[in-house]
């Protein structure tokens, strides 16, 4: 089997100067060198794509943009295992607040009860805050590594969760239209023009919401932020004095949530590797599904694919695995 030139040029093994390997000690070589190239690849196209999550500048527009670093491997892992303790947290404020006493929170509660269906409000169960719980894990997380005002960060949670209340209303007060705007919406990825939409189709339908003062928001989004802070640890609020002695109050990633997320991006980078086809036939497997392939053992698959029909679980100790870090 000869190996075409250009595909090692491709991959900067091969020289105009050179010949292309002709034994079969100089083709596995050669072999070798491609995979470690692919995952080099992958390693860069990794770490572009979380520089990209993070950038507060558009690549190509120049224009600010929003942080998405929830979107990244270590947002998702850190979302799944703060959803059961925040919703937790959620809960027993939640209980607390309606236990009959006077409480300097009532507000928050009162706010928080508009957000799920109303046949859920008198359950007693962690799960019915899963929504609001992923909403600010997500708001906080998009900026977890580059910081944000606590301000920020506290009107970002408030004014999706009041998005949440008020789609909510939309369902139990016209519950047809609503599918039939969400359904329309399917194909659509843009949050600004689906909340745009969904308004427009509560406007016309003459349903009126009177929404959220920004007092309101301030007080539950400073809740949750707190409640998000106290049950996974995540993050820490830092106090900092500006000009003329003013203070300014960040949300930051706790020290061990900076190594934690660090360590996950060094055990990551390699697991995406840009796989090219090969250009000798593959190592004999050996009865072993997971032997033979690529000659270098990272580039081979560490799970079987559906095609082959078993999947391995993904992220099934992704709980642990962060609980045992933080």
């Amino acid at each position: 089997m000869e190996i075409d030139a250009k595909i090692l040029e491709k991959f900067g093994i091969l020289k105009n100067s050179q010949n292309v390997p002709s034994t079969l000690h100089e083709k596995i070589e050669a072999e070798k060198q491609i995979e470690l190239a692919m995952i080099r690849s992958g390693i860069k196209r990794f770490h572009k794509t979380i520089n990209k999550a993070r950038a507060k500048v558009g690549e190509n527009s120049g224009k600010p943009r929003e942080t998405n670093e929830s979107t990244t491997v270590y947002g998702q892992v850190l979302i799944q295992s703060g959803l059961e303790p925040l919703c937790e947290g959620i809960e027993k404020y939640f209980t607390e607040a309606f236990d009959g006493h006077a409480k300097r929170y009532a507000t928050e509660a009162t706010l928080l009860s508009k957000c799920i269906p109303i046949q859920e409000v008198a359950e007693d169960k962690p799960e019915r805050w899963s929504g609001i719980a992923f909403i600010t894990l997500k708001a906080v997380l998009d900026s977890i590594t580059v910081s944000s005002t606590q301000t920020k960060a506290l009107l970002k949670i408030a004014s999706a969760i009041e998005d949440e209340a008020r789609l909510l209303y939309f369902k139990e007060s016209d519950n047809k239209n609503y599918t039939q705007t969400k359904e329309w919406l399917k194909s659509k990825n843009n949050y600004r023009h689906k909340r745009k939409v969904f308004q427009y189709a509560m406007n016309r339908h003459e349903l009126e919401y009177s929404g959220w003062s920004k007092e309101e928001k301030v007080k539950l989004g400073k809740l949750l932020l707190e409640l998000l802070a106290s049950t996974t640890g995540f993050i820490k609020l830092t106090k900092t004095f500006a000009v003329k002695g003013k203070s300014i109050v960040y949300v930051q990633a706790t020290e061990k949530t900076m190594t934690w997320i660090e360590n996950k991006k060094i055990h990551a980078e390699i697991l995406k590797p840009f796989r090219e086809p090969m250009v000798i036939k593959p190592k004999r497997w050996d009865n072993n599904p997971y032997s033979g392939g690529y000659y270098i053992k990272d580039l081979r698959p560490n799970q079987l694919s559906s095609t082959n029909g078993y999947t391995k679980p993904e992220n099934q100790s992704t709980n642990n695995e962060v609980k045992d870090a933080l």
